[in-house]
């Protein structure tokens, strides 16, 4: 709104100065009155004409150039998000799907995994090998996640508003999934250990899931 507003003033300042000399010159030649003739007027129009409508052509040209940012940017945004809650949706039911193994006893078997993983960062059963990559695995693709969690987040900061400050969007979207995942991956990773966490993930996936879920490792 900002930038079609300079835009505006910007044509408006040319067909002003436009005007001006035209008047101007009439005035110097004497003409102090405004003119009945049908040719002077004719003229004064493709005078403006000719200086306006390589300016109104701009502007038309930049007005058109906005629609698509904006639209190419709104776009940005929906695939992102959609993407975003189709990893978020597999999580959810991974979290939820049963265990469906022996290895801890009859006890854990059949029950949630985000059951079993309380119970293992609880030290109430003693994690396996098996475990510890399975949950390892995980937490990696939590990551991935993050990681367009992190790209949502930044196009939500570049969202085209007449606000200037749109920081409050990307803090209240982060926010969520604080809520959502913070307490269950600080967990885990007290299961597999930070190192393993830091040896399983790249650079770029331990900072953005860093900067998601908050602090170091969500705690």
């Amino acid at each position: 709104m900002r930038e079609f507003r300079f835009a505006l003033l910007a044509f408006i300042t040319v067909s002003a100065v436009a005007g001006i000399p035209y008047f101007l010159a009439m005035y110097t030649a004497g003409n102090l009155s405004i003119s009945s003739n049908n040719q002077d007027w004719g003229g004064f129009g493709s005078y403006i004409g000719g200086v306006i409508a390589p300016a109104a052509s701009l502007l038309a040209g930049y007005l058109v150039y906005k629609s698509f940012a904006s639209n190419a940017h709104q776009q940005k945004l929906l695939l992102a998000r959609e993407a975003i809650s189709r990893l978020d949706l597999v999580f959810e039911k991974k979290l939820d799907a049963p265990f469906n193994n022996f290895c801890f006893g009859t006890e854990h078997h059949g029950r949630p995994l985000r059951i079993v993983i309380y119970a293992l960062s609880n030290n109430e059963i003693e994690p396996t090998e098996a475990a510890n990559k399975a949950i390892l695995s995980l937490l990696h693709n939590i990551a991935i996640m993050t990681g367009s969690i992190r790209y949502y987040i930044g196009l939500l900061g570049e969202y085209p508003s007449a606000q200037k400050n749109t920081h409050w969007l990307g803090e209240l979207e982060r926010s969520y999934w604080i809520e959502k995942y913070s307490a269950i991956c600080s967990r885990m990773v007290r299961i597999v250990g930070q190192s393993s966490l830091e040896k399983k993930l790249s650079a770029e996936e331990l900072r953005s899931f860093q900067l998601v879920l908050g602090g170091e490792y969500g705690l």
